[in-house]
């Protein structure tokens, strides 16, 4: 007995002492049962955790994934509304190209393709759903193209800003207006019978009929090249005009401007003559286009007029 264990139980009231008497066997076994059952226990307590922060996951993961569904959504919403914008600004740039005279951009280059594969991109968004990884992807895409094309349009739109003030200093220096406001075209451009040497002649320029003193404009922005007699064109000024144009007029009977000075379209620069080889009083006036004469009324505008 002596080589058994027991256990000792005393009564903390009546300070009874009890002992029980185990086998070694039974005491064995017993802690055996005992440490398999806390070891099950514990076990199961920990699936129960496991699986409830699993569920607790899988449920905070479900619900972000139904955010980011409902802000790819609205992100693609968006971006066919930024598309929209875009087309209505291609329309507007080809509108204007027509009205400038522009060549419009080609359908390829509005395209703006660049090279390279989508796979890297794939690879980096590391999600589950395939699905939201295409949509995603499909968005990236898009957005990348929308930015091209936006770099496109704005340079595109610097450079017809660029072409209409071209246009806009070109039509300052077009002669379009009559010089003589009042005057009634007597000889007209080309060949025809010259008055005083009675033989066939070209004529450079078209002759307008008006009173002696009339005033004489200049038809469009410029520079005074000449001023002064200039042979059978009596007092003759010559104005030189940006992008190739150059007019002369002659037969004045006064001079209003002087050598090297810039003039204004419908600025006075003489007065209507007789001065030269001519028989009666008028203009001659002539435009010249890169050094070539030129019919005048090609280029005047009869209801333009300063006076």
């Amino acid at each position: 007995m002596k080589n058994k264990p027991h256990f000792v139980f005393i009564n903390p009231k009546t300070t009874t002492v009890k002992q029980i008497h185990v086998s070694l066997t039974k005491f064995v076994l017993g802690f055996f049962f005992l440490f398999v059952f806390i070891g099950v226990s514990v076990k199961v307590a920990v699936d129960l955790g496991i699986k409830f922060n699993h569920n607790s996951q899988i449920d905070q993961l479900q619900s972000e994934n139904t955010i980011l569904q409902q802000q790819l959504k609205l992100m693609g919403e968006r971006i066919t509304i930024i598309r929209q914008h875009i087309d209505d600004i291609e329309e507007l740039d080809d509108k204007i190209r027509a009205r400038l005279d522009v060549p419009p951009i080609g359908d390829d280059v509005r395209q703006v393709g660049i090279g390279g594969s989508d796979l890297t991109n794939m690879a980096s968004l590391k999600l589950e759903d395939l699905k939201l990884q295409s949509v995603i992807l499909n968005n990236q895409n898009t957005l990348a193209k929308l930015e091209r094309e936006i770099k496109l349009e704005s340079e595109s739109f610097k450079k017809l800003l660029s072409t209409m003030e071209r246009k806009e200093d070109s039509l300052r220096y077009l002669p379009a207006i009559k010089p003589v406001a009042s005057g009634r075209i007597t000889d007209g451009f080309g060949r025809r019978r010259h008055p005083i040497y009675k033989r066939i002649m070209d004529h450079h320029g078209i002759d307008l009929a008006a009173n002696r003193g009339t005033p004489v404009f200049a038809s469009g922005d410029g520079y005074v090249t000449f001023t002064g007699t200039n042979g059978g064109y009596g007092l003759f000024v010559a104005i030189n005009h940006k992008y190739g144009f150059d007019t002369k007029y002659g037969h004045l009977q006064k001079i209003y401007v002087r050598r090297g000075q810039f003039v204004k379209r419908g600025d006075k620069i003489g007065e209507v003559g007789n001065t030269g080889i001519s028989t009666a009083p008028h203009l001659h006036y002539e435009v010249h286009y890169k050094n070539k004469p030129v019919n005048p009324t090609d280029y005047y505008f009869n209801d333009i007029k300063f006076e």
